[in-house]
Order: structure tokens, then sequence, then C-alpha cells
């Protein structure tokens, strides 16, 4: 019984994650640049940052998302450590820009958070996905409901929750890419 049960748990986890794209940057690829402005209407400029700093990028859905929430929760708990160690921290996502504010003052948090105004980050990263019943079988109505609310009108894209640390010379050296929301990268491993 119990083999029965580990096929089909795995089959239904194929089937939730089999329509969105694996293909992403790896380690040793040219970061796309960053730009943008954040919650806090600061110009953000990945090629100003890595002259001092290494990036993490984070993706995330929206504070919709409750593993969206623990994850910045922890990096915000975390965020002297890690800027003390060196890194910039810049969280990108396709939620309207007072959403992210929403976000900011929920967690109090004090990195700066992107809107993709037209999703060029995620795309240019390579974790975008749209939303639809084949890339979201069992939440889709659902998701479709939190985008309606949380994205800008007709977006109904998207990021694989991925995490990328950029060096100093813009190289990606670490990628996290997993197309289970629910599987994050602890940002408190680089603390070690």
């Amino acid at each position: 019984m119990k083999k029965i049960t580990i096929v089909l748990t795995l089959l239904v986890s194929m089937n939730t994650f089999a329509q969105i794209n694996s293909e992403h940057l790896e380690i040793g690829d040219d970061a796309p640049i960053i730009t943008g402005v954040d919650q806090f209407d600061n110009k953000i400029n990945s090629t100003d940052l890595l002259k001092d700093n290494k990036i993490i990028l984070i993706f995330y859905r929206g504070n919709w998302c409750p593993h969206c929430r623990k994850h910045l929760k922890t990096l915000e708990e975390n965020l002297d450590a890690l800027t003390e160690k060196g890194y910039a921290i810049v969280v990108v996502t396709p939620e309207k820009v007072e959403k992210t504010k929403e976000t900011t003052k929920k967690l109090g948090s004090t990195f700066s958070i992107l809107h993709d105004v037209d999703n060029s980050i995620m795309n240019n990263y390579k974790v975008a996905f749209e939303v639809n019943e084949k890339s979201v079988p069992n939440y889709f109505s659902a998701t479709q409901k939190k985008l309606a609310e949380y994205n800008i009108e007709n977006n109904n894209v998207l990021p694989v929750p991925a995490t990328y640390i950029i060096d100093k010379t813009g190289k990606i050296e670490f990628v996290h890419y997993d197309p289970d929301y629910s599987k994050r990268f602890d940002v408190t491993e680089l603390l070690d």
C-alpha cells in the first residue's frame, strides 16, 4: 500500500510541475542586468550593487503565498548577517507596487522588492511561467483569483520561486530553481 501511495504522489507532483519549463540560467552564466525602482522608491541597478557586493536575487510569487511570506521573513531575520558577509539583497515579484509595500509593512522588510513591471526580469532569468490549467492544475482557480488581485491587470505570469547568487564579476555562482513552489533556498546556509 505504501508503494502505491508513493507512486501516486510522484505522479501528481510530476503532473503539477510538468508544464513549467525547467530551462533556466545556470552557474557560470552571465547574470542579466537588473534595473527597477523598489518599494522605497530607490533606483536599483545590479551593476552598481556589484561594485561592492555579491547579490542574492530572489523571485517570489506574492504575499498571498504562505511559502513566500515565510521565505521573506527568514530573509529579513538574517539580513544584517547577510549584509555583513557582503551580500546585497534584491527581491523580484510580479506583484503591483502597492502590494510590495503591503508585503514590506506586513513583514517589516527592509530589503529591496522590485515590481517586475513587464515581467522582463523574470523572463531574462528564465523563471517566468504563464499560469494556466496545465502549469497549475491543482490550484488554477484559486491562483487565478490571487493574480487578478495582486498582479497588474491581465498579467497571469508567476516566477518559479528561484534564488540566484551573482558574484562581483556579474556571473551566476549559485542557483536554486525548483518548480515545487514549497521548496526554497534557506539563506541561513550562507551564514555557516
